[in-house]
């Protein structure tokens, strides 16, 4: 199915707004409690003292100081918070468990936790467990080291049941079960290897570690995400850091073992494929997406556009194909033109694919795309133009010119005119965008 058709069904996604994201570090005061924040807050000050200050995840669904949820399966919620003492002799960050007794908030646990900062909080079954699990990933002061913590809350208890450091870590169902696995990415070190681990729980509440060691050595995790692969299991894209300071993906799956004394085991589809994660190779800033919304990432990876192979590098301008893992290969689905700073992405249509070249006009400040013929380079028709305004008098006299309007961000407007004569229209070419809102 070529991009056109499948992106037609997704074109209202094409035009949503941009998100915002929250830093709790920016906060100047902290956020006004609500009436039930307010209840906790007291019992919490009953149980550990006045002088504390209330701590925040920085990331994640969870941002408040109160996560109210039921944490032991009793069909009633429980207050997680966390904090510190702002005493001289303070012991560092803590977390209490409190719980309503007789309608009333009340401490029933509280413990040191496993940092100086809270980075993430997640709470989710794990495995084939019926547990209900509190996964807190944490920093040091400096935020030099992260350390996972997984706590099981029974019986007024608050029990660490796995302990690890790691650079990224979430909660996914892997394909192979009907419940969600942690996947966690070790903690990039000179001292270990890089790589990649799923752990599932079993009904016996013990842990079974799945791992899978990278051959490449990375300097930082950059994303994480998933893809569906033709059998329902989920595939797993990590953009990676090199010391180069370019980019590269790794995409693995957890699948049966052949091996009899593993029931499973995590692979790397791309070795598989014959290939390496040299094959994906890019220059930073460049990630993974679903680019056509059909719930398998694509990859970005740079080309020369037709023009500019002798060129010097700095005046080069690059084409960015697509690849994409299906039926065990991995293969260039699309070409496009990638503009990082302008925030979108402009498929090529296919008859255009290795017969247009692109050209940066700086006299109309606009992006230009031409027919290109090796043969006669001189005579490069003009097919599309792309124009960003952030002005509306500029815009308005843009599209008095011939220009349509197709999308806004901010104070941004992008606009694009078609040549006179062209198979495509503005409304057709729009189809064609993926814009980074």
């Amino acid at each position: 199915m070529n991009f056109l058709k499948k992106l037609f069904c997704f074109l209202p996604l094409l035009l949503t707004g941009c998100s915002v994201n929250i830093n709790v570090d920016t906060m100047l005061t902290p956020p006004k409690l609500s009436g039930e924040q307010e209840q906790i807050y007291q019992a919490l000050q009953e149980a550990a003292g006045s002088d504390i200050r209330l701590k925040y995840p920085k990331s994640g669904s969870y941002l408040s100081a109160f996560i109210v949820a039921d944490i032991d399966n009793d069909q009633g919620e429980e207050a997680i918070v966390f904090y510190e003492k702002n005493t001289v002799s303070a012991s560092g960050l803590r977390i209490n468990i409190l719980d309503k007794v007789g309608g009333r908030w009340q401490s029933i646990c509280d413990r040191s936790a496993g940092g100086s900062e809270i980075e993430k909080v997640m709470i989710s079954q794990l495995g084939s467990s019926n547990r209900i699990n509190i996964l807190v990933g944490y920093s040091t002061a400096n935020q030099s080291e992260k350390y996972l913590s997984v706590y099981a809350y029974e019986n007024n208890y608050l029990e660490q049941t796995l302990t690890h450091s790691y650079a990224l870590f979430d909660v996914v169902d892997t394909g192979g079960s009907e419940f969600p696995d942690l996947i966690l990415l070790g903690a990039v070190s000179n001292s270990e290897q890089a790589y990649a681990a799923v752990y599932r729980l079993a009904e016996d509440e013990r842990y079974h570690e799945y791992k899978y060691r990278f051959t490449d050595n990375y300097t930082e995790y950059q994303q994480l995400i998933y893809g569906t692969l033709s059998d329902g299991r989920i595939a797993f894209y990590i953009d990676a850091a090199t010391g180069t300071a370019n980019l590269q993906t790794e995409i693995l799956c957890l699948e049966s073992s052949a091996d009899a004394e593993s029931e499973l085991q995590l692979v790397n589809l791309l070795q598989r494929c014959g290939k390496t994660a040299e094959v994906t190779v890019r220059r930073s800033g460049l990630f993974s997406m679903d680019i056509d919304n059909d719930n398998i990432p694509e990859i970005p990876v740079q080309r020369v556009f037709p023009g500019y192979e002798s060129a010097a590098e700095s005046e080069q301008l690059r084409r960015t194909d697509w690849l994409a893992m299906q039926e065990n290969q991995i293969l260039t689905e699309y070409q496009s033109y990638y503009n990082i700073n302008d925030g979108y992405v402009f498929i090529l249509p296919e008859s255009w694919q290795n017969h247009v070249t692109v050209i940066n006009n700086m006299t109309e400040n606009e992006i230009q795309f031409c027919r290109y013929d090796a043969d006669t380079p001189e005579e490069m028709q003009i097919l599309l133009r792309i124009y960003i305004s952030y002005d509306d008098a500029d815009r308005d006299d843009h599209l008095h010119a011939g220009y349509q309007l197709l999308h806004t961000k901010g104070t941004a407007s992008c606009l694009v005119r078609t040549e006179p004569g062209q198979a495509l229209s503005a409304g057709d070419i729009l189809l064609y965008f993926h814009f980074l809102d």
